[in-house]
């Protein structure tokens, strides 16, 4: 993945005739299609892809060619390799819980209302981390992240409005749920605004990873950059779908 340096996220940038290389579906037309998701368009043309001139539609296919505004030329087919970049992550989080069972077990079911504890984990948002679930065989687990303070309090606090399967672990400088909001009110909002662009396209999705904000894009050409450098690249993950791969 790209690093956070500067030097290291204008290593990303491609210009005009620099080889690159791309992974993805081929539509009719020879239009690789981006990883990009598009719910609302299933069976549709995708919207954000790149011309490749013959290529034939096919499932999966790697190629690298050199770089032009919406196509490549000079194309030659690689082994095929699944798109790992410009992509959405698969959430990191434990598949059990982190916390050990308690005497009894853990009590089987899902049990999804846990609004009294999430209330309490916002009303002290720069104590708690955002929760998130996990399992244990057929019991739904509520895992509750104390980034500061006293995780032993904060456990009891919790238990004596929340009865139900409940981990509580201490993550010491952990992202917390104010710090949160205060990116996603500031870089987020900057981010949400430069898609909302009109004649923008190459911005197609925005998520937030470990403090940052994930930027997915078919690629980061120099104007890109510039305006992403402008909203500040120490709180942003550049994630470009075309890559350069060498001179």
């Amino acid at each position: 993945m790209p690093g956070s340096d500067a030097a290291g996220l204008s290593g990303l940038i491609v210009r005009e005739g620099d080889l690159v290389e791309a992974s993805g579906p081929v539509e009719a037309g020879s239009r690789m299609c981006s990883p990009a998701p598009d719910p609302l368009l299933i069976n549709a043309p995708c919207r954000w892809s790149i011309r490749v001139p013959g290529v034939e539609p096919t499932h999966g296919a790697t190629v690298r060619g050199r770089w032009h505004p919406g196509r490549l030329s000079d194309i030659r087919r690689m082994p095929y390799s699944p798109p790992s970049t410009g992509r959405l992550q698969d959430l990191d989080m434990p598949d059990t819980s982190p916390c050990l069972a308690p005497a009894g077990g853990w009590r089987d079911g899902e049990d999804w209302f846990d609004e009294p504890a999430r209330d309490y984990l916002r009303a002290h948002a720069e104590q708690f981390a955002e929760p998130f679930a996990t399992h244990v065989g057929n019991a739904r687990i509520l895992v509750v992240e104390v980034v500061s303070g006293d995780v032993d309090q904060a456990r009891a606090a919790l238990r004596a409005i929340y009865t139900d399967n409940l981990c509580v672990v201490a993550v010491p400088g952990g992202h917390s749920i104010a710090a949160e909001d205060r990116l996603q009110a500031t870089t987020g909002k900057a981010i949400g605004a430069l898609m909302d662009e009109t004649g923008r396209p190459d911005i197609y999705l925005a998520s937030s990873q470990n403090g940052k904000i994930r930027v997915m894009m078919l690629q980061l050409t120099e104007p890109l950059y510039d305006t992403l450098a402008a909203i500040g690249l120490d709180r942003l993950i550049l994630d470009p779908w075309i890559r350069p791969v060498g001179p």
